[in-house]
C-alpha cells in the first residue's frame, strides 16, 4: 500500500511541474525595417507613334529625338516617328519623388519665335496596375510653358508612379492650346531645347 501511495504521489508531482511549464509566458519582439530611398530613378521609354509600342531605353538616356519627321500629305504637317515617356520612381528604398520641370528653348531655325517649345508638349499621368489617369494639375501644355511645373508626391495615390509624356504636336484636337505643328512654312534645320527635371525624394 505504501508503494502504491508513493507512485500515485510521484505521478501527481510530475504533472504539477509540467503544468507550470505549460503556463509559462514569453514575450517576443517582432520588427521589420523599411530602408529609406537613396536616390531617384527616371526610366525612359520610346513609343512608336504608329503602333504605340513601348521600348525601354538604356538607363541614363537623355538624348530624346523625334526624328525622322515624316511629312503627311493629307494633313500637310510633319509627324514624329516616336514620342517618349519619362517614368519617375525612387531607388534603394521607400519614398516618393516630388517632380519639377522647366523647359528652355535651344536652336531655332525659325528665329526668335516658333521654336520646338511651341511645337511640342508635355502630359502628366498617374500610373497604377489598374491603368492610367491623366493629371489636370499640371495640365497638358506646350514645352515652352513649362517653367517650374510641379507634381507633388501627395497628388498620387499609394502604389502609383508619375509618368510624363513628351511629344510633337500634330494639329489634332489633343494638342494643347497654342501648339502649332511643323509644316513646310517652317524653316528647315535642327530645332532643339533642354528639359530640366528636378526630383526630390519625400
Amino acid at each position: 500500500m505504501k508503494k502504491l501511495l508513493s507512485l500515485v504521489l510521484g505521478g501527481t508531482f510530475l504533472l504539477f511541474q509540467a503544468g507550470d511549464i505549460w503556463a509559462a509566458s514569453t514575450t517576443f519582439t517582432v520588427s521589420a525595417t523599411v530602408p529609406a530611398a537613396t536616390g531617384v530613378s527616371i526610366l525612359v521609354d520610346s513609343i512608336n507613334a504608329t503602333t504605340n509600342v513601348f521600348t525601354e531605353l538604356p538607363a541614363g538616356t537623355t538624348a530624346l529625338s523625334f526624328d525622322p519627321m515624316a511629312f503627311n500629305t493629307t494633313t500637310l504637317v510633319y509627324l514624329p516617328t516616336v514620342y517618349y515617356a519619362l517614368n519617375f520612381s525612387v531607388a534603394g528604398g521607400s519614398g516618393e519623388p516630388d517632380v519639377t520641370a522647366t523647359y528652355t528653348e535651344g536652336s531655332n531655325p525659325n528665329g526668335a519665335t516658333n521654336g520646338l517649345g511651341h511645337k511640342s508638349s508635355a502630359t502628366f499621368a498617374q500610373e497604377t496596375a489598374a491603368g492610367e489617369t491623366l493629371l489636370t494639375t499640371p495640365a497638358k501644355q506646350m514645352l515652352i510653358s513649362l517653367s517650374g511645373a510641379h507634381v507633388a508626391f501627395t497628388q498620387l495615390i499609394a502604389g502609383s508612379y508619375l509618368r510624363m509624356y513628351l511629344g510633337v504636336c500634330t494639329g489634332g484636337t489633343s494638342d494643347p492650346a497654342g501648339c502649332v505643328p511643323f509644316t513646310n512654312s517652317d524653316a528647315s534645320g535642327l530645332y532643339t531645347g533642354s528639359l530640366l527635371i528636378t526630383s526630390v525624394v519625400n
